[in-house]
């Protein structure tokens, strides 16, 4: 089976580990080498791939497992504030040990600024038309729901994208969107991650709670405790608003890396989501996490945070 099916696809058997980057550069270079030369890469059953396409609209990174499921879900994240595609891929891992198809989206490449709602639109559009073709490779013929959202500004995006086009998406993901107070409402079944604590210049008011209350049918919110602890950069909360991100964000002033289990507890909340929006009985029960290990605690619907 062959995954190169551009100069831009890179197959990626196991997860990164950004704290090695020189490494990760030579492998990602000896990689596409290969894929050129070779022009097919032999896979194993059951392993996650990548790969990344640049589009009118944007740039996009596909973590997929290989085989795919032949009915997939799709999940769509715009990027927050300075992020790019390759930011997210710790996060994109653990939710593809669910079986998803997950596209982290730079909808605003070369700019900072993520917020835009157009752009977000746009991009998500071009993915959804083009996706099954990139996927042509694996099992995955069909997409059963698309997941729309994104992190910090790419958060904002997404929401105000939905908001005004509710056939945009089937649900919305975001983590730990920033500034919502004054986004549009959305309608279709929502999940959040947020924190009880202000870092990174994000109001914690102002993000995932406000993103919360403007959902306007089934919603979930996951805020994740306030919680400090000692590291190379001082005393300083140990989940904050760029957890979600491999290197973490500029301006955070955290040195801290984010532990494995916060990545798994999030793809299980995800999980758990999706069954409880399209497969199940959507319950506050139905939505809690399996035995977590970051500090949640879960809100639902006509819950108050």
């Amino acid at each position: 089976m062959s995954l190169c099916t551009n100069a831009e696809e890179i197959f990626n058997p196991n997860r990164v580990n950004k704290k090695e980057s020189a490494m990760k550069k030579k492998v990602l270079f000896f990689a596409m080498i290969f894929c050129f030369v070779m022009g097919v890469a032999m896979v194993p059953d059951a392993v996650s791939a990548q790969m990344d396409k640049t589009l009118s609209n944007g740039k996009v990174r596909i973590h997929f497992p290989n085989p795919a499921p032949s009915a997939c879900e799709a999940i769509l994240i715009g990027v927050g504030t300075s992020q790019a595609r390759d930011d997210y891929d710790f996060l994109s891992e653990a939710l593809i040990d669910y079986g998803y198809i997950v596209v982290i989206m730079d909808h605003n490449p070369g700019n900072m600024i993520k917020t835009d709602a157009t752009k977000f639109r746009n991009c998500a559009l071009e993915v959804k038309a083009n996706l099954l073709t990139w996927l042509s490779a694996t099992n995955c013929s069909f997409i059963s729901h698309w997941i729309m959202g994104g992190h910090s500004a790419g958060g904002q995006a997404a929401q105000n994208a939905v908001s005004a086009d509710a056939t945009l998406a089937d649900a919305v993901f975001s983590i730990d969107p920033y500034n919502c107070s004054n986004t549009g409402d959305v309608v279709v079944p929502a999940l959040y991650w947020g924190f009880d604590v202000t870092t990174c210049f994000v109001n914690k008011n102002d993000a995932a709670k406000a993103a919360y209350y403007g959902s306007l049918g089934h919603r979930a919110f996951f805020k994740v405790a306030k919680k400090y602890s000692w590291g190379p950069c001082g005393y300083a909360p140990v989940y904050f608003h760029c957890s979600f991100c491999d290197e973490h964000c500029l301006g955070c002033t955290n040195c801290k890396y984010t532990p494995d289990y916060f990545f798994e507890d999030v793809a299980n909340s995800v999980f758990k989501f999706i069954e409880a929006a399209f497969y199940g009985y959507w319950s506050k029960p139905a939505l809690a996490i399996d035995t977590p290990t970051t500090p949640v605690t879960l809100y639902v619907d006509g819950d108050q945070p």
